[in-house]
């Protein structure tokens, strides 16, 4: 009799020793969860700077564009001047354009370094979101190492899932934006 209830008193210290873990291991899944949310928040802003940058960026090819067209028409006009106004005309457009183009050349040099920033931002991200999955997969081991029969694991483990997939779905966000920094880059190099 005495040896069952010693039994019965180690069964209650494990069973509470489970339930302190399951305690931490919840909390712990809770800042994980904390983490995700700020992480998903990141992402949307810095979807939302790429596509302003886009969006100015876009104006300022344009921009140049509509500039180009301009010079090309004033060159024609200057033809047909006499030699001594298109001469003096020439070095004055020539001034001019050198000064437009340096500051058009400092305004791209200054999203460049922009987006290289922007950049640095999304690896970081990155290296976040990779560490948030090594801890989840951690979380899932020890989940899987419970007994079903001591405790209602079904909801944790949805709830593992369902982060799993929403870490997915980041990551599969992150890789179409370096795809689409990757193509920018490309594009304006």
């Amino acid at each position: 009799m005495l040896q069952k209830i010693k039994d019965l008193m180690t069964i209650r210290v494990e069973i509470d020793n489970l339930t302190k873990g399951w305690k931490e291991a919840k909390e712990g899944l809770e800042s994980y969860k904390s983490d995700c949310k700020e992480l998903h928040n990141e992402l949307l802003e810095i979807k939302k700077n790429q596509k302003e940058f886009l969006a100015e960026f876009k104006d300022k090819v344009n921009e140049t564009k509509l500039f180009n067209k301009e010079l090309e028409s004033e060159v024609h006009q200057f033809k047909l001047l006499k030699s001594q106004l298109q001469n003096k005309l020439i070095e004055k457009f020539e001034e001019e354009l050198k000064n437009e183009l340096k500051i058009n050349t400092e305004r791209l040099k200054n999203d460049f370094s922009k987006y290289n920033d922007m950049q640095s931002g999304i690896n970081m991200l990155l290296q976040k979101t990779k560490s948030i999955s090594e801890e989840i997969s951690k979380l899932y081991d020890i989940s899987k190492n419970i007994k079903k029969a001591d405790f209602e694991m079904e909801k944790f483990a949805n709830q593992l899932k369902f982060a799993d997939n929403e870490k997915l779905e980041l990551m599969k966000k992150i890789d179409t934006l370096e795809r689409l920094i990757s193509k920018l880059r490309r594009e304006h190099v």
